[in-house]
């Protein structure tokens, strides 16, 4: 028996053996895929306490398997089929079936071929995992920082309203033509709306941005407290003066006994109105606390995450590292046999 040479075939890539080592590899993670669902689904009892449990490593370890064992079998078939450059054919085979599923990978981000790159669960799941669970953590990171800064800071409420004075009508008249913005009787609670506004478009701009809370924050401190210093301001008692007599008929009497009876008023109201700013001040302090607090556990939970997906990359770069190796040994062994069982 003449045992036949393939000296003059090497270095031919035979293109019909890797396509059928890649679909080997291709049907094999399908059905084992099937089968380590199957699994982790029966592993998932929600009437237990942790009704997840085990399943991440199960399926890990599943996954595994099928990779070991679809590339194994993916270049054997190659190497098997080719009968020459069984290295070579099942290195293609692992480099083509990597190609496609970061192709079909593509894709199911894009919402196209879920069943298919499912089926690929062995050879792209870690690297799917990544990057999909990467963004999903910071997109769900970034809604639920949202959602805690609304309610830390949606819960500060202000109370604009002060206690209504009896303020004559004349003296109200008077004080309102004058030209001192500071003696008008609503000029304390406009500045308290304005405060009250002021905070509502602050705590806006935090869940609309939480990553902006701590710079809204001091700024609105900042506004509160060249408002707060506004109202400390004494009022002059001769604009006061002058503002009654040039716009009342009253006496010199009886205009400094309203004087003396409206900056009563005023002071009052601007004791209420400090209180009121004190009050709002501590209570904003108080939320930044709680709210540097769940910043702090989120950036813990965030640092958590990127380890998890750096081990996984690491993880990931490994397995399919090995996967090539055993890949092209298979294929070498494939090849190996195909040459022992030719004769002519």
């Amino acid at each position: 028996m003449k045992k036949l040479s393939f000296a003059e075939l090497k270095g031919r890539v035979s293109w019909g053996s890797v396509f059928g080592g890649v679909m080997t590899v291709l049907a094999i993670s399908v059905l084992l895929s099937i089968l380590n669902s199957s699994i982790g689904l029966f592993m998932f009892d929600p009437l237990s306490g942790h009704p997840a449990s085990g399943i991440g490593t199960a399926v890990g370890i599943g996954s595994a398997v099928i990779l070991i064992t679809g590339m194994a079998a993916g270049g054997f078939v190659a190497g098997k089929l080719a009968g020459m450059d069984g290295m070579i054919h099942g290195f293609l085979v692992w480099a083509t079936t990597l190609i496609v599923a970061v192709v079909l990978g593509v894709f199911l981000a894009a919402g196209a071929v879920k069943m298919t790159a499912n089926a690929l669960g062995a050879v792209s799941s870690v690297t799917g995992s990544v990057l999909s669970g990467t963004g999903n953590a910071v997109g769900s990171g970034i809604s639920a920082l949202s959602e805690k800064a609304e309610e830390v800071f949606g819960k500060i409420d202000f109370n604009a309203t002060l206690k209504e004075e009896n303020i004559p009508q004349n003296i109200r008249a008077a004080l309102v033509k004058s030209n001192v913005k500071e003696l008008h009787p609503d000029y304390l609670k406009k500045q308290l709306e304005e405060v009250k506004d002021d905070l509502s478009k602050s705590v806006k701009t935090i869940v609309a941005s939480p990553q902006d809370t701590d710079e809204a924050v001091n700024d609105f401190l900042e506004r509160l407290k060249q408002r707060a210093e506004n109202l400390s301001q004494n009022i002059d008692r001769n604009d006061l003066a002058k503002a009654i007599a040039n716009n009342t008929n009253m006496s010199k009497a009886e205009a400094d006994k309203t004087v003396e009876q409206y900056m009563n008023l005023i002071d009052n109201a601007r004791i209420e109105a400090g209180k009121q700013m004190d009050n709002l001040e501590a209570n904003l302090q108080k939320a930044v606390q709680e709210w540097k607090e769940i910043k702090h556990k989120a950036l813990v939970a965030a640092d958590k995450v990127t380890d998890a997906a750096a081990r996984s990359a690491l993880i990931s770069f490994f397995a399919i590292l090995f996967g090539a190796v055993l890949c092209c040994a298979t294929g070498a062994y494939g090849s190996r046999k195909t040459q022992e069982r030719v004769d002519i």
